[in-house]
């Protein structure tokens, strides 16, 4: 089944098209999320986070293209399984012998810089909306999905030369706002 086929399938019938979907890109997800964490992690680690990577395709699927279904689960998939890893390699120097972590195990996690590292990324994610489309869409696939201008250039139907222009010019409005909001701070 192709990627629009599939896309439409979880359209007319959402249950049946979801389970078709994660059948469908199980062995992939699966593999991708394996390739990242096998060094820190174990198999059950692997299926769950196959599993968190089916839940958030599964929530944001209103967003995806029906023509980009593999790229986005693909690219949720590796940047899952980077977050599992890390958090796997913190956890994993405390694990006792037995594979369970003791109980007062006192966290070594920054939760104030955490917390407003979460608040810079939501306004700079405002910033970035704010800029109109197609720049958000852009700026969003290139340094949050990590895709080439070629790339992007095909998913919104531009030419890559286009997709650098403007990126280049999103990039200095962006720029503009951040510096007059910095000002404004001060």
């Amino acid at each position: 089944m192709t990627d629009r086929e599939l896309y439409q399938y979880v359209h007319d019938a959402q249950e049946e098209g979801f389970r078709a979907l994660f059948g469908q890109y199980q062995a992939y997800v699966y593999q991708i999320v394996w390739g990242k964490i096998r060094n820190v992690g174990t198999a059950e680690d692997a299926e769950d986070c196959v599993s968190e990577v089916f839940l958030q395709v599964f929530l944001h699927f209103e967003e995806i293209r029906g023509d980009s279904l593999r790229a986005y689960i693909g690219t949720v998939a590796k940047h899952k399984a980077i977050d599992y890893a890390r958090k796997l390699g913190k956890t994993g120097a405390y694990i006792t012998g037995d594979g369970e972590l003791p109980e007062n195990l006192a966290s070594d996690e920054d939760v104030a810089g955490s917390i407003e590292d979460a608040v810079e990324s939501r306004e700079l994610l405002a910033h970035i909306r704010s800029l109109g489309e197609p720049d958000t869409s852009i700026l969003i696939l290139r340094y949050f999905y990590d895709k080439k201008s070629s790339d992007i250039a095909s998913h919104l139907h531009m030419t890559p030369v286009a997709v650098r222009v403007r990126l280049n010019r999103a990039l200095g409005k962006l720029r503009r706002l951040l510096s007059r909001e910095d000002k404004a701070g001060r």
